[in-house]
């Protein structure tokens, strides 16, 4: 992987975890106080971030549930910023759906103390993973944001795609992404495809229908 695209996932990861973060009040653990739990919540929505013509399709799936006119601007605004072309991150799929080992970006992140993943062994036998944090990650996040306004777009997008996901856990989110046909027919192995042309004609269907 290039030593940009490397850094580039890391500082989205890093997003993720500190935004989508809550207190933490387990077993103390010096120097984090938050957390985030599950990698499958991780993947599914670093997928959204990814791909924003999911995303897009998504919030116009909310829209017609809401009706909240907000909704089909945001979606409006993905496009006309020519974001499924010009933002698109490739995930390959694999035998659960989307997803990109964490390991080495998990590892860059641990060294600076930033991030302290855990795992534990549930009942049924399956690995839960968690992510502490603490305030140096908070600050970091705060610091981009400020100094380096091109990367508040990831602080925005995060904030968008965690109220699209509105709570839901990780395999919750990994089934709803699994109902486009596109995602889910992509073979193992193969980078999952884009949904752009489907979804902009989508968007502007429901255009029409309210203006």
């Amino acid at each position: 992987m290039a030593k940009a695209d490397y850094h580039r996932n890391a500082l989205r990861i890093l997003f993720i975890l500190v935004k989508g973060s809550r207190p933490y009040s387990g077993e103390p653990v010096p120097g984090y106080d938050r957390y985030f739990r599950g990698e499958t919540k991780v993947q599914a929505l670093d997928f959204w971030i990814r791909y924003s013509d999911y995303l897009a399709d998504e919030i116009l799936s909310i829209f017609e549930a809401t009706n909240d006119p907000g909704l089909l601007a945001i979606a409006g605004k993905i496009f006309e910023d020519e974001e499924p072309d010009l933002r698109r991150v490739p995930m390959l799929r694999r035998y659960f759906g989307a997803y990109e080992p964490l390991d080495t970006v998990l590892g860059f992140l641990k060294s600076r103390r930033l991030v302290l993943p855990r795992s534990r062994r549930m009942e049924t036998g399956k690995d839960e993973h968690d992510f502490l944090l603490g305030p140096k990650a908070s600050e970091l996040v705060e610091s981009i944001v400020a100094d380096m306004p091109d990367l508040a777009w990831y602080d925005r997008r995060v904030d968008l795609v965690l109220r699209v996901a509105d709570g839901r856990g990780g395999f919750t989110l990994k089934a709803r992404q699994h109902e486009q046909k596109e995602y889910h027919d992509a073979a193992t192995g193969d980078l999952i495809p884009t949904t752009a042309e489907r979804v902009r004609l989508r968007l502007e269907r429901l255009q029409g229908k309210t203006s």
